[in-house]
């Protein structure tokens, strides 16, 4: 077993700060004011929109790089594409229109566009960003012997990366005037179906990076982060695809019994197979260990 790299993990003071902090200060703010405290996450919004706004930009430049090759030869077939994938609803187009945006929907470059918004700007781009943590506490933390160190700063990635994408989501479904079941359907979809992909995926990477750096298993930036990615990309393809399935550009969720049913069965396997893949990771260190551990009881009772 390889030494482990420096600057690994955060303190239980930070790791409390991060965990319990905003909701105890929004908590306290309440008991004085309770007006100031159903406003106080709203403080927190210039972050989240920075944060959110600059993920946001970086997706919409790789899609629409590649939706300018795609129809590079058809400049009106662009303009229609976007315009199409612009729009948050269906409402008051006509039987002409719908045709004709289904007949967008299921063309050959509406699928690569949603292959590259998916795998390439989403699944890679996200869990590239959520690594960067962990690529900070193998630089910059403190040492404190723990193999597992990383977690803490997976954890803190995924949680703060699932919270802003939920507000963005949930606000959007707000904004729509759905039902109250909408709503709730929007609230089980992105807190507790999502929610937990994010944070499979990111204790995921931070296992391989565990194996990597505390285990000298000689591992690529893409062996690390590679099998988080490809499951966010085929769990958000999976989406696009149903969308796309009932004639939509871009994302608009599916109504349809069949359609629906067919993706949540398809992203809560992706999410079991993630956890799955995840577990056997967890299993595999801890049974390393477990022979570690032997071998140097072993070599205690040679000594003697």
């Amino acid at each position: 077993m390889s030494q482990p790299p420096p600057n690994t993990s955060l303190s239980l003071s930070a790791r409390l700060a991060l965990y319990l902090g905003p909701p105890s200060v929004i908590l306290l703010t309440s008991l004085a004011s309770p007006k100031t405290g159903l406003l106080s996450p709203l403080a927190f919004l210039p972050t989240i929109s920075a944060y959110h706004a600059c993920i946001s930009l970086i997706q919409l430049g790789i899609c629409k790089t590649i939706s300018a090759l795609l129809f590079s030869r058809d400049p009106a077939g662009l303009d229609d594409f976007w315009v199409e994938f612009a729009r948050s609803g269906v409402e008051g187009l006509t039987t002409k229109e719908l045709l004709k945006r289904a007949e967008i929907a299921w063309g050959w470059r509406n699928g690569v566009v949603n292959a590259a918004l998916t795998f390439l700007a989403a699944g890679l781009g996200e869990e590239v960003l959520k690594y960067l943590p962990i690529a900070y506490a193998r630089r910059h933390g403190r040492a404190e012997g723990r193999t597992r160190a990383y977690l803490d700063y997976a954890l803190a990635g995924a949680l703060s990366f699932s919270l802003i994408e939920n507000i963005g989501f949930l606000y959007a479904a707000v904004e729509k005037g759905g039902s109250w079941s909408g709503l709730a359907l929007s609230v089980f979809e992105r807190v507790v179906v999502a929610g937990t992909g994010h944070v499979t995926m990111s204790v995921l990477t931070a296992l391989r990076a565990t194996r990597r750096d505390y285990y000298g298993d000689r591992l690529g930036w893409w062996e690390v982060i590679g099998p988080a990615a490809l499951y966010h990309g085929a769990f958000d393809f999976v989406c696009f695809s149903a969308s796309s399935w009932e004639g939509n550009v871009g994302w608009i969720h599916p109504t349809g019994l069949g359609v629906t049913s067919v993706m949540f069965g398809s992203c809560l396997s992706l999410v079991a197979s993630a956890m799955w893949q995840t577990r056997r990771e967890w299993k595999g260190l801890e049974d390393r260990d477990q022979v570690g551990k032997n071998e140097d009881d072993d070599g205690k009772r040679g000594k003697r």
